[in-house]
């Protein structure tokens, strides 16, 4: 089978692989193999996103996800997790009209936004998209008058410090404080909350932090039914799970399983969703960057000869394009994750103390810096894998310089499997229901 290529309705332009293995790191190769490119190159793996679905089915199969379409709103891979049966995190109403159009029911969305215009809420309304988020007065009083039917989720915050991108001085309250009196607030407006939500920042790196924060949930839980005699039924626990190869999902299951079990132990009292984006996306797109330009900064060795001291590379691509992620790892100091995957291929060269720059004309549009890395030259390829979270959607065409081009790529069982997803009621695609049209396509 030779890859077929073209544009597949809701799915947009993607090109069939054959059923080989390794096969779009193949492509990669041999898009290298072609010589530089002026753009930079976002080569998406959607075989990649279905097999992280398949693992958050195995490792959490009571928790519902809605992914977060701010992470990568590629139509390619929204259209996948649509015929997958993920609801959707949508923060505003371009996102929720853009989930709708690939005929998502409303109940699949939750509006996870706390401040919302009253255009917004009143576009919600007019779509039967009732869940959404708040965690102020002020939004419950605005609820009242525009969307008073609508089913209320209360964001407490229960902040990672560990986290890439801290969220909780924006968005949530403190559970025990403003979270209870917030809900004496609703009730007083004779307004429906039905559940508590937390996110403990993007990209977490402790995973005990979802017990903790599972653990806040509970006192709101007793309180609405103690002093509102309200009960709850969602607990949406946000957000954070890594989504970057080698980084294991699985301890940040145990931790949340442990939060439910010790918390809500009994299974019929609370529906459990989340907002996982950058775990369904980060290591599915591969970023093909070039350098386009050098500087070599030399000093003496012992008197006689010149040796290399720093070398600072320039690429067509940088933190005012699809690389502004870096920017919270390099806040972090975590250079391991910060590292182009093309220089770590070449490690066993001689490397030497370099920094690599966006194209841009600002100061700030660093890669990183003071790192070793070998040498490369004008036109080299420089690879950065684990690229699909936040690359595109934060992406400028700051001094004119464009942005990525994207090309899609799925394997032929992988298509097929996801034409065949017909099934109309998105809470019965299981993973046994998925096991069972691998089966079909395998016979």
């Amino acid at each position: 089978m030779t890859p077929e290529s073209g544009t597949f309705g809701k799915f947009g332009k993607l090109t069939i692989l054959p059923p080989e293995r390794d096969t779009v790191k193949k492509e990669i190769d041999r898009i290298i193999e072609a010589g530089a490119r002026d753009h930079p190159l976002h080569v998406i793996d959607l075989d990649n996103v279905v097999q992280k679905h398949v693992n958050w089915l195995r490792t959490m199969p009571n928790i519902t996800p809605f992914y977060a379409v701010k992470c990568n709103d590629d139509p390619a891979i929204l259209a996948t997790l649509a015929h997958l049966g993920t609801g959707f995190d949508c923060a505003s109403e371009p996102e929720i009209r853009t989930i709708l159009g690939l005929g998502v029911e409303p109940e699949r969305i939750l509006f996870a936004h706390t401040i919302k215009s009253v255009a917004a809420l009143a576009f919600a309304r007019s779509h039967g998209i009732k869940r959404m988020t708040f965690d102020n007065e002020w939004e419950l009083e605005k609820v009242a008058k525009v969307y008073p039917d609508a089913e209320l989720v209360l964001r407490i915050r229960h902040d990672d410090d560990r986290a890439m991108i801290s969220l909780g001085n924006k968005f949530g309250c403190n559970p025990r404080e403003d979270g209870l009196r917030l809900m004496d607030r609703a009730h007083e407006l004779d307004l429906k909350v039905i559940g508590v939500s937390f996110h403990v920042g993007s990209g977490s790196l402790n995973a005990d932090c979802f017990y903790h924060a599972i653990e806040s949930v509970r006192a709101v839980f007793d309180y609405a039914q103690s002093k509102l005699g309200v009960r709850l039924e969602l607990l949406d626990i946000g957000g954070g799970f890594p989504g970057d190869t080698g980084i294991p999902i699985q301890p940040y299951a145990d931790a949340v399983r442990k939060g439910l079990q010790e918390f809500f132990p009994n299974p019929g009292e609370v529906n459990v969703i989340a907002e996982p984006g950058r775990y369904y996306v980060g290591s599915a797109v591969t970023l093909l960057s070039t350098v386009q330009g050098k500087k070599v900064s030399y000093g003496d060795h012992f008197g006689k000869r010149k040796k290399i001291e720093h070398i600072m590379y320039f690429i067509n691509d940088g933190v005012f394009g699809t690389l502004y992620d870096w920017l919270s790892l390099r806040n972090i100091n975590n250079l391991d994750r910060a590292v182009p995957l093309g220089m770590r291929k070449r490690s066993n060269e001689a490397s030497y103390r370099t920094t690599i720059w966006g194209p841009t004309c600002h100061s700030i549009d660093i890669v990183c810096e003071n790192v070793d890395f070998p040498e490369h030259q004008i036109g080299d390829y420089i690879v950065f894998a684990n690229h699909g979270a936040y690359g595109m959607t934060l992406a400028t065409n700051f001094n004119g310089f464009p942005k990525a081009t994207v090309r899609v790529y799925v394997t032929e069982p992988t298509w097929t499997m996801l034409q065949q997803i017909t099934d109309k009621d998105w809470k019965l695609k299981t993973l046994s229901f998925l096991e069972a049209i691998y089966r079909q396509i395998r016979n």
